[in-house]
């Protein structure tokens, strides 16, 4: 999951590793962005590379942006590297981050990550943040809603977060949106939560305001000057209305239903299945096996272990 924070990039030509020696940067230029890198990344760099090139365009496009120019993005090798590439101010779990007013963004190396990454993914969310940085300029928004327009732009919604979300709501344990105003929670699960809350919130502004695209919510904004006059603008709900509103609209849209339905329960329920067809044939297989014992045993077919008991008259 990427995470984005607006900073000052500090930039140098090499990197102080662990051990003291530098790492020089490699520079793989670009016709809007230059990508660099240090020896070992050269293949996602050349990934990172193609991906903006393929998607820049749209998304600049999207948010009445001619371009993204000037951009650049640094593939961290390291975890130390990616903190000192962003101030420190990214949790564990963060993949990437947008350092809007420098233009940068920053991105671990698949190298360091312990889990697949989906570069697609990450570098349009980043590209989001820096193409909607650029509107906003000068207008402070919540980070729900950096995170939220970035995930809309990126198409990042899936349906297992649907399940998170309703178990929060169904349990009173959905956070207020004003707590996501500055910042995320450092769990790897309360981001994820905050991450899904963001989302929604960046929905539900759109379908109240008629706005058909993301880039259409960030430019009403913009046009206002100010985040809650926006809201109230286009929505008729001060900053207290549209927190309950969400909480009204996370509970219509997910419920008991959005739970069952989350793709990780239907997985386990799936295996538990199957686990009991095993069971269940494997007992049948026994007990056939049984019976074929008992007829070796005795020369004659067994009875049925279903068949009604025989009457000894008739015997």
């Amino acid at each position: 999951m990427a995470a984005a924070f607006t900073a000052n990039a500090l930039v140098s030509s090499a990197y102080a590793a662990p051990s003291g020696e530098p790492q020089a940067w490699i520079t793989l230029p670009g016709h809007e962005v230059a990508v660099l890198h240090h020896a070992g990344d050269e293949l996602y760099a050349k990934r990172v590379l193609d991906i903006y090139e393929r998607r820049a365009p749209t998304i600049a496009t999207s948010m009445g942006l001619s371009t993204l120019s000037p951009v650049r993005a640094m593939i961290a090798s390291s975890d130390e590297e990616f903190a000192e590439l962003t101030h420190h101010g990214v949790p564990d779990w963060g993949v990437g981050c947008a350092l809007t007013n420098e233009g940068l963004v920053v991105l671990k190396s698949p190298r360091i990550v312990d889990y697949p990454l989906q570069m697609e993914t990450v570098v349009e969310h980043e590209l989001a943040h820096i193409a909607a940085g650029r509107v906003l300029r000068g207008i402070t928004v919540p980070q729900w809603f950096h995170e939220g327009i970035a995930q809309a732009v990126a198409g990042e919604w899936r349906l297992s977060e649907s399940g998170g979300l309703a178990r929060a709501a169904a349990s009173g344990n959905l956070p207020d949106l004003s707590e996501l105003a500055r910042g995320f929670p450092a769990s790897r699960e309360g981001a994820s939560l905050a991450y899904a809350m963001s989302f929604q919130a960046v929905r539900l502004l759109m379908e109240r305001s008629g706005a058909r695209t993301p880039g259409q919510l960030v430019a009403a904004i913009s046009a206002s000057g100010d985040f809650d006059a926006a809201v109230f603008g286009l929505t008729g709900w001060r900053p207290e209305q549209f927190d309950e509103e969400y909480r009204r609209f996370v509970s219509r849209r997910f419920n008991l239903g959005t739970i069952i339905a989350d793709d990780r329960l239907l997985f386990a329920g799936l295996t538990l299945v199957f686990i009991a067809v095993v069971v269940v044939r494997l007992a049948r297989s026994r007990r056939r096996l049984r019976e074929w014992e008992e007829e070796e045993r005795t020369g004659r077919p067994a009875a049925p272990r279903d068949a009604a008991p025989r009457d000894s008259r008739w015997s």
